[in-house]
């Protein structure tokens, strides 16, 4: 697992790289434009905001292993097996931050897709901190993953484009094909991504 300082880090990076390229969408599911976003009803988070405060992510054990010890971890002995399981199991805690309940957020984010429609439209998507999560890479710790709901399917173009989403979170465990979140969101906007 990356450490705190780690995924900022990434995300500002992979943010400022495509951010000026944003070309997605807007996307608002209010009927109601008194609901229109305002500093007083939306909290803005950073993906950092979703890890308790003192939580110290537990450095990754195969960055320090040899080759010939990864090798020895990989052979499929009951040992392997087991010390493999240990090792997973402390890598993937991951605890979320229980107050962000009910609360109407706006993140910065990479949407990727668990399932498109024959119209290349989404209705249930991850938001994920960097490009490629979940696909391309092994996917972030579970409280850097939310999963999103849209009440209506939205036209997906490009996951190399960030998006801001706005929407009630909930700090709920939900497990998907892709990956296990910590957060669940109930979407009411999606827009382009753009530095203030």
């Amino acid at each position: 697992m990356i450490n705190r300082r780690i995924f900022t880090g990434l995300i500002a990076a992979s943010g400022l790289l495509v951010a000026t390229g944003a070309s997605a969408a807007w996307w608002s599911f209010s009927k109601d434009n008194d609901k229109a976003e305002s500093p007083d009803d939306i909290v803005e988070l950073q993906w950092e905001d979703l890890i308790p405060d003192d939580f110290v992510q537990p450095e990754n054990p195969f960055v320090s292993m040899s080759q010939e010890q990864i090798d020895k971890l990989m052979d499929g002995t009951p040992e392997s097996k087991a010390e493999m399981a240990r090792l997973q199991s402390a890598f993937n805690y991951a605890p979320v931050v229980p107050e962000l309940t009910g609360k109407r957020v706006k993140i910065p984010a990479y949407i990727t897709p668990l399932e498109f429609n024959s119209d290349s439209t989404i209705k249930e998507f991850l938001l994920v901190p960097y490009v490629g999560a979940c696909i391309h890479v092994p996917p972030p710790p579970a409280n850097q993953i939310v999963h999103a709901v849209a009440p209506e399917a939205i036209k997906f173009d490009n996951m190399y484009d960030p998006v801001w989403a706005v929407g009630v979170i909930r700090a709920e465990t939900v497990q998907s094909d892709l990956a296990e979140s910590g957060y669940r969101l109930d979407v009411e906007e999606v827009m382009p991504y753009t530095l203030r």
